[in-house]
């Protein structure tokens, strides 16, 4: 949340506060961090689009025979 202040002489009288960028719904498990300045934020956001996962079977084989140069 965000909220402007309006400085007087001897007073802060602050907006009403807005929602200054959507976080997903994580439940307990806070998906953002704040840097020690309180300048910047850290944010993990999903990405647009899915990544291909690639999935390799029988690994040491391919690992015993590169080490042999079968």
């Amino acid at each position: 949340m965000v909220a402007g202040l309006k400085l007087g002489a001897d007073s802060v009288v602050p907006s009403t506060p807005r929602e200054l960028f959507a976080l997903p719904s994580a439940g307990v498990f806070r998906p953002y961090a704040i840097a020690p300045d309180g300048k910047r934020f850290l944010v993990a956001a999903p990405v647009g689009g899915s990544q291909p996962l690639e999935v390799v079977a029988n690994w040491t084989a391919l690992m015993k025979q590169a080490s042999t140069g079968e």
